[in-house]
């Protein structure tokens, strides 16, 4: 083989070598982009749990198997539609950051769920001979 057949093998194994690394690079990368979050629904079940404390998180989920139409007001209230314009560059604030200072804890989800099911707070004041009576009641005597 003369020394120009080799430089042009030689040539033509670093231009495949070349494809072939571009091809495992956009396999890679297309990989990785299936594995991110697609859905816009996906993306705020994300954002929920890097915002919200876990047992707030566990509760959430449990409202949403067992009384569906409470949850969906709670979501109304969390995720409202600036959140959902904003989903981008809420997911890229919280995966730069390496997520965030203060989480949303069990007590707030209990409240929403309060408020969408109507009930009120009620203090109770127990008299010294065992009667029940609301602490407005008791501080009006």
């Amino acid at each position: 083989m003369s020394e120009k057949e080799e430089k042009e093998k030689y040539e033509l194994e670093k231009i495949r070598m070349k494809k072939l690394k571009a091809l495992m690079e956009a396999q890679k990368r297309n990989q990785t982009s299936q594995e991110k979050v697609t859905s816009v629904w996906e993306k705020v079940d994300y954002i929920l749990r890097a915002l919200m404390m876990p047992d707030a998180y566990t509760y959430l989920n449990y409202l949403k198997t067992n009384e569906p139409q409470i949850y969906q007001q709670i979501i109304n209230e969390l995720i409202t539609p600036d959140v959902i314009q904003n989903l981008d560059y809420l997911l890229a604030a919280i995966t730069q950051g390496g997520g965030v200072s203060r989480r949303i804890p069990k007590d707030v989800i209990i409240y929403l769920e309060r408020q969408a099911k109507g009930i009120k707070s009620k203090i109770q004041v127990k008299q010294g001979d065992g009667d029940m009576m609301d602490l407005g009641s008791y501080l009006s005597k």
